[in-house]
């Protein structure tokens, strides 16, 4: 899950770098329509994984000290 979270961020990360290369309104209607929900998609299976292996309880699960 976490493989595809950073594909979907680089997909989003190259259309941005497009964009911001050719400045005409075909690279940015390409942004809003496939960078950002790539994006928002790549951040709510990071929020998830992250969720999964424990990283937003208050009390960690093993202590080092």
């Amino acid at each position: 899950m976490m493989r595809v979270a950073c594909l979907l961020a680089l997909i989003a990360l190259a259309i941005l770098i497009m964009t911001a290369l050719h400045l005409d309104g075909a690279t940015a209607t390409m942004f809003s329509f496939i960078g950002i929900p790539a994006l928002a998609a790549a951040l709510v299976l990071y929020v998830i994984q992250r969720w999964r292996v424990g990283a937003f309880r208050r009390t960690p699960r093993s202590s080092t000290i």
